[in-house]
């Protein structure tokens, strides 16, 4: 052992007279040669073949590849294998939901903003054609109303107006009688109007009153009775405060009741001189 240690420091070959490698003799040629070119190249140790190293290349272990013959075999079916498809990724549903719901609320959405759309248009539409059918209907019932009310006022007009010319005629009415107690002398004008009466009666004429007027007439009209040539006769049938002219060519009619006749009729009206209620 210090003797390989000595040889091969020197390096120093076989041939040189020490043993050789592992006490073996050594092969070469008369010289001694290890490499028969005549020169004593001396032994030399193993060394890892250099190869390059870029930058930054970090050192990597050597590892001897497997010399059996079945591990050779199996890595070259190995590589004719064909080379199984990736399996496929992970289905999130909760994410498929998440998009199932944002497109059905996006749907939701657009279709109700185009339904309001379209909804508004057309309720627009049908909308304004009710409303100016009722306004045309509600117009025609105003008018409808109107003439009613037009009637209807027409005819409280016409009950007023009769209503009140009734109660005007029974004020008359009262006042006349009132009058005719109060003042007899109220005749008087009768009286005259039918003395100067055109044309004038002939044939003895005669001016029939009631009994309590006859006095008053006579007093007052004396001498106009006497210038005409009429007389004066007391009549029952006669109401108090009228008179009526008699003769052969005619007869005028002064009473109470024939002058409220013309003047009821001048009022359209045909309100008796005795009331039903009297």
């Amino acid at each position: 052992m210090p003797t390989f240690d000595r040889g091969f420091a020197a390096g120093r070959g076989p041939g040189h007279g020490d043993p050789g490698f592992f006490g073996a003799p050594s092969s070469g040629g008369g010289n001694g040669s290890g490499n028969g070119n005549g020169k004593d190249e001396g032994f030399q140790g193993f060394a890892t073949p250099a190869r390059a190293r870029t930058r930054g290349e970090s050192w990597q272990r050597w590892q001897m590849d497997s010399l059996d013959p079945r591990d050779a075999l199996k890595k070259a079916l190995e590589a004719q294998l064909p080379v199984e498809p990736p399996p496929p990724p992970a289905i999130d549903f909760e994410a498929l939901d998440a998009m199932r719901d944002g497109a059905r609320k996006e749907g939701y959405a657009q279709g109700y903003n185009q339904g309001q759309t379209q909804g508004y248009g057309d309720g627009h539409r049908e909308g304004y054609a009710r409303g100016l059918e009722s306004a045309r209907n509600e117009a025609a019932r105003l008018q409808q109303l109107a003439a009613n009310f037009r009637d209807a006022l027409g005819r409280v007009d016409n009950d007023i107006s009769n209503a009140l010319i009734g109660l005007a005629l029974d004020v008359a009415r009262q006042l006349v009688r009132k009058t005719m107690e109060l003042d007899p002398a109220a005749l008087l004008p009768a009286a005259r109007e039918l003395l100067a009466a055109e044309p004038p009666l002939s044939g003895a004429p005669c001016l029939l009153l009631n009994p309590d007027d006859v006095t008053l007439v006579e007093t007052h009209l004396r001498g106009e009775l006497e210038a005409a040539g009429w007389t004066l006769r007391a009549d029952p049938t006669i109401a108090r405060g009228g008179c009526i002219a008699s003769a052969a060519s005619g007869e005028m009619d002064a009473s109470l009741s024939t002058r409220w006749e013309r003047v009821v009729k001048a009022l359209g009206r045909n309100d008796p001189w005795e009331p039903p209620h009297a």
